[in-house]
């Protein structure tokens, strides 16, 4: 093969590099070159192993990050966000919404007489739907267990406005709540945990209990049947799912 065909092959070669073999072939070219100008200067050894050193990690520490950005930039939109930030955003939104739900109703709570509570029973149970429909079922328990904490589910409960009639549970650990004398038409419990939770007397008409579990703890009026309604028997110590 003559020379020029090898120089012909040799150009191809080149323009067939990719993006990270220049790079790499530019840090050695600048390598070598900061070597044949510390030679010439007649540099010390420990100084000249120093200067190379830093070179090296200033020119690793450049490529890595030109890298990065130019694949951040290359993704679409949707990919930058990315579903970490989705969920942390909702995160905090499901957060916030219960954090205001508790101190509105702890500071009205605070200020009135429990006449006045039971006269804004209706008020109050806007506020909870409002809010429960907002959260997720971890932070939608802590909901429930306010209400009960603060006597408001036996309060809707004597003036027939009841607080959660119609909402969303499912999938809430629900877990030892007195929702006694409670109305629960058309609650939705599928797949939330009941387990040791006190039911008697208590409305169910349309309420979806599809796979809720109970357990022996688990107070029921003589006349409910928890199999019949689609409930699932769980030990104690298992895992409701």
């Amino acid at each position: 093969m003559n020379t020029q065909s090898q120089e012909i092959i040799k150009l191809d070669e080149t323009n067939n590099t990719t993006q990270s073999t220049k790079l790499g072939r530019y840090f050695f070219r600048t390598v070598e070159t900061l070597k044949s100008t510390i030679n010439s200067a007649e540099t010390p050894k420990k100084v000249y192993k120093s200067l190379i050193l830093l070179v090296t990690v200033c020119i690793i520490f450049l490529a890595v990050t030109i890298g990065i950005f130019h694949h951040r930039f290359e993704k679409p939109a949707y990919q930058l966000s990315g579903q970490g930030n989705i969920a942390a955003f909702s995160d905090v939104h499901h957060q916030a919404v219960l954090s205001d739900y508790l101190k509105t109703m702890t500071a009205t709570i605070l200020q009135e007489n429990p006449q006045s509570i039971r006269k804004k029973a209706a008020t109050f149970r806007a506020m909870t739907q409002a809010t429960l429909e907002e959260l997720d079922p971890i932070r939608k328990r802590f909901v429930i267990m306010f209400l009960q904490d603060t006597k408001l589910l036996k309060i809707s409960s004597q003036k027939h406005i009841s607080l959660l009639m119609g909402v969303n549970l499912t999938g809430v650990n629900l877990q030892g709540m007195n929702f006694r004398s409670n109305d629960l038409q058309n609650v939705n419990f599928k797949n939330a945990d009941l387990r040791g939770a006190d039911l008697r007397r208590t409305k169910l008409n349309n309420a979806n209990l599809t796979n809720s579990c109970y357990n022996n703890y688990t107070l029921f009026d003589k006349n409910f049947d928890p199999v019949a309604a689609g409930m699932k028997e769980v030990a104690q110590f298992q895992m409701c799912s």
